[in-house]
């Protein structure tokens, strides 16, 4: 008789946890590595691809709140690039004789902190004058929402109990059930 082993209860908490983190991380815990190591580098690749091509801008909160929780949900990478923007942004303000950064312009005084803000932007050369905004917050945010389905699979798997996997791409539990 084979033995029979005891499923740990936090295993769905902590898998979910790991795989919002870093993409990846939640089978890698499962002892699933490679399937976490061609996650992890597929959505960071997208994410940081999107981030490339927008520049710091991309993962912006207060003028795309939408774009940004599907952002986020790429774990430690969304997280440093608004930490990053969050910066840039300050520096940005700074320059332009401001407190802080402006967001979204509701009345005259908004507009004029939002203008005297591009115009820092522009001086610098920082000013994007190509269209690759929707580009780059479409790369991000799909990014997110593709963790945001790994996440989900990592959890399942582990109620399910399913971990490590087989050279044949079976787990271990599927050839148990086999015999």
């Amino acid at each position: 008789m084979g033995k029979k082993h005891r499923q740990n209860s936090a295993a769905p908490f902590v898998a979910g946890i790991l795989a919002w983190l870093i993409p990846g991380a939640g089978h890698v815990y499962l002892r699933r590595t490679l399937r976490g190591v061609i996650l992890c580098l597929c959505i960071n690749g997208l994410f940081w691809s999107g981030v490339l091509i927008g520049g710091v801008f991309t993962v912006e909160p207060v003028r795309r709140p939408w774009w940004f929780l599907a952002q986020i949900c790429t774990g430690i990478s969304g997280g440093a690039a608004w930490y990053r923007q969050e910066r840039f942004s300050q520096w940005v303000a700074e320059k332009a004789g401001l407190d802080s950064p402006p967001g979204k312009p509701v009345n005259e005084a908004g507009l004029e902190r939002s203008k005297a803000y591009e115009q820092v932007l522009v001086e610098n050369n920082l000013h994007l004058v190509y269209h690759t905004e929707p580009v780059a917050r479409t790369y991000t945010g799909i990014a997110g929402m593709l963790n945001l389905l790994c996440i989900f699979d990592a959890v399942m798997l582990a109620l399910l109990g399913r971990t490590g996997e087989s050279p044949s791409g079976r787990t271990k539990q599927d050839e148990e059930h086999q015999t």
